[in-house]
C-alpha cells in the first residue's frame, strides 16, 4: 500500500513539475476521446456549490476545431474585441499619459492580438471556452480557474500542450461570441484555453528552494 501511494505522489509530483504554457503547438491533431478526458478532469474540479445552489449543471465546455467556420467567427469577435480594449487604453492616456508605464506592457499584448490574431484561437488544434454558471458570492472566474487547473494537469500527463487564452473571459458580455455559443447573456462567467500537442520540446522551469519561499509562523 505505501509503495503505491509513492508511486502515485510520484507520478503527480512528476506532472506538476512538467506542466509549462505552449504557444506553439504542432499540426498533430489529438483525438475527441483524447481531449473528452481533458474535459473531464476539469468537470471533476471544485466549484462554488453553495454559490449557485441545487443546479447540477454549473459548468459547460465549447470546443471550437481549428479551421472550421465556428472558429474563424470566435477568432475575428476576439481580435474585435482586442481592438476595442486597445482604443479604450489609448483614450486613457491621451488625458493620463503617467499611466503609460502601468498599462504599456497589456497595450502591446493588446496591439499584437490585433496585428496578429489571438494566440491560441486559429493557432492550436483546440480553443475550448469553459462557462460557469454565475452565483452569489460572485466566485465564478475562481471555479473556472480550479477547472483550468485540472485540464492543464490532465492535458500534460497526455503529453499535450496547454494554454490559458486569457481574453476569452472578456468575451462574457459579448452577445456575438455567447451568441457562437449557445448560452444566453447573464447567467454565464466564461474562460478559455488552447490545447494541442507542443511543436518544440519544452525548456525546464527552475523554481527557488521551498525553504527561500515560506515561513513558518510561530
Amino acid at each position: 500500500m505505501a509503495d503505491s501511494v509513492d508511486n502515485q505522489c510520484k507520478t503527480l509530483d512528476e506532472i506538476l513539475e512538467s506542466r509549462r504554457t505552449v504557444r506553439n503547438f504542432s499540426k498533430e491533431i489529438p483525438t475527441r476521446e483524447t481531449v473528452e478526458q481533458i474535459l473531464r478532469s476539469g468537470l471533476q474540479a471544485p466549484y462554488a456549490a453553495q454559490a449557485v445552489g441545487e443546479s447540477t449543471v454549473f459548468r459547460r465546455f465549447f470546443v471550437f476545431e481549428n479551421g472550421t467556420e465556428s472558429m474563424k467567427t470566435a477568432e475575428k469577435l476576439m481580435r474585435n474585441k482586442a481592438e476595442e480594449g486597445l482604443n479604450h487604453f489609448k483614450g486613457i492616456l491621451k488625458e493620463q499619459p503617467m499611466l503609460k508605464q502601468r498599462v504599456g506592457n497589456f497595450m502591446e499584448r493588446l496591439q499584437l492580438f490585433v496585428d496578429n490574431g489571438v494566440i491560441g484561437v486559429g493557432t492550436a488544434p483546440y480553443f475550448i471556452v469553459v462557462a460557469e454558471l454565475r452565483g452569489i458570492p460572485p466566485v465564478e472566474q475562481e471555479s473556472i480557474a480550479h477547472c483550468m487547473e485540472n485540464m492543464w494537469l490532465k492535458a500534460t500527463e497526455l503529453g499535450l500542450g496547454f494554454q490559458i487564452v486569457s481574453l476569452t473571459s472578456q468575451m462574457s458580455e459579448n452577445q456575438e461570441f455567447l451568441d457562437l455559443l449557445g448560452i444566453p447573456l447573464g447567467p454565464y462567467e466564461i474562460n478559455g484555453c488552447a490545447i494541442g500537442y507542443p511543436a518544440t520540446e519544452m525548456s525546464k522551469v527552475v523554481r527557488p528552494d521551498i525553504k527561500e519561499v515560506s515561513q513558518w509562523i510561530d
